[in-house]
């Protein structure tokens, strides 16, 4: 008789946590340097509609910068997720082979 199951590698679900940190840590550069750009946005021209490009540069700027933050935060979250899941396994994992090596 067999039975379906599956199998968890907490070693695993830790390397793709810390992957998913890296990947944090690398969207966030980019939303560092947009919020830069939008605190600070560039002269407008001497023409007719530099204003107007400027205020579009600007607003694309800031949804730009929301979204990589966005995706930053989202990353974080999974990371955290994966994290404890792995954590949780892990220990279920350990308190399963203490209780069996200290009933042997």
């Amino acid at each position: 008789m067999t039975t379906d199951g599956y199998r968890v590698d907490p070693g695993a679900l830790e390397a793709y946590a810390a992957a998913l940190t890296g990947a944090r840590d690398a969207v966030r550069h980019p939303a560092d340097r947009l919020a830069a750009l939008a605190a600070e946005p560039p002269a407008p021209g001497a023409f007719a509609e530099a204003q107007a490009l400027l205020e579009q540069h600007t607003a694309l700027v800031r949804r730009m910068q929301g979204l990589t933050q966005a995706v930053a935060v989202a990353l974080g979250f999974a990371e955290e997720v994966t994290g404890a899941i792995a954590a949780g396994y892990r220990d279920t994992d350990r308190a399963v082979a203490d209780t069996y090596l200290g009933t042997v």
